[in-house]
């Protein structure tokens, strides 16, 4: 097989492994969220914004909504096809890359994944009811979690294997560190007489991450912002964590040719991620290392790219010039 031929199977088994974890990692943010109103007293200020601030995209979604109520962000997020991290574009983006990649996976395995796509694209259809939001977004978590199991049961451990796996841990490591940052503005601390709600909405980062019961089991102390934000970064154990997602990373990225600079990239977030006490991070401190965090996996991003995807074009690029 030519080179170029793998390098493009590479960068889509990569992307497919990304947005089949940034879709599930949607679904999972609007379900948390909805439960977690209903937890609260009706005046609290928590909004359905907050999922928007997650995702890094305001100023996109005031150029396209008037109102940021709940019916408005949960089809932006799920349905809307002009947001590129909507649900049902990550799973249309997953599906064509895994239609590409069809000789690489067991055949099976487009199926799955076409059908979480017209499942999805079926409920996202008309007025959702939050209990018909709750049943689609558990449909889609479901499914998901289903064809990450059937392919870590059923594909080669490959370099293939190991590409589908660094963009699914460089999602969920960009995508936790989303979620701690826009909840750690602690709002119910911010308005009288709800101070005892304010375990609610760690419980709510936690159960964002499937992380609750792994909390309870492995820290064994009642929930609090130091304890959670050291568990959800350093834990090397929880499958969430910063920690674990780029000790994976690196791991896959070991199995792989010319892998010099992307793995000297996620040794220098490693050693990042080591040299800090996150457990004493609070507001704007907090704030500028999730940034820095974010920054290094951009980082990573362009190197991958640049070592397997493109290095081609590159180096005729180069040619060319000189």
């Amino acid at each position: 097989m030519k080179q170029h031929t793998l390098s493009k199977t590479a960068e889509r088994i990569y992307w497919l492994g990304r947005y089949l974890e940034r879709a599930e990692s949607t679904a999972r943010l609007v379900n948390v969220n909805g439960n977690l109103l209903i937890d609260l007293p009706r005046r609290i200020p928590l909004a359905w914004t907050s999922l928007i601030d997650i995702m890094g995209t305001r100023a996109h979604f005031n150029e396209l909504y008037d109102t940021p109520d709940e019916r408005n962000v949960v089809r932006y997020l799920t349905a809307d096809q002009n947001h590129p991290g909507s649900l049902i574009v990550s799973l249309s983006m997953a599906r064509e890359n895994a239609r590409t990649i069809r000789e690489i996976m067991p055949r099976v395995a487009f199926e799955y994944i076409n059908d979480l796509y017209l499942y999805a694209k079926d409920r996202a259809s008309g007025t959702m009811s939050r209990s018909r939001t709750s049943d689609m977004m558990d449909g889609v978590m479901r499914r998901v979690q289903h064809i990450a199991g059937f392919l870590s049961g059923t594909m080669v451990h490959g370099d293939t294997w190991s590409f589908l796996r660094i963009g699914e841990f460089l999602e969920r490591a960009d995508m936790t560190t989303r979620i701690i940052d826009v909840r750690s503005v602690d709002v119910l601390e911010q308005t009288d007489g709800l101070e005892p709600y304010s375990q609610l909405q760690w419980r709510s980062v936690l159960r964002s991450l499937h992380a609750l019961q792994a909390y309870q089991l492995a820290v064994q102390e009642p929930i609090q912002q130091p304890l959670v934000q050291q568990f959800l970064f350093k834990n090397h154990e929880l499958p969430r964590s910063v920690t674990y997602c780029t000790s994976r990373i690196r791991s896959s990225l070991r199995s792989l040719p010319r892998n010099q600079k992307p793995l000297a990239a996620i040794n220098r977030v490693i050693r990042f991620l080591e040299a800090v006490d996150v457990a004493v991070l609070k507001g704007p401190e907090l704030h500028t290392f999730i940034d820095n965090c974010q920054r290094h996996f951009a980082h990573i991003d362009r190197e991958i790219d640049r070592t397997y995807f493109h290095a081609r074009l590159r180096v005729a690029s180069q040619a060319q010039a000189q």
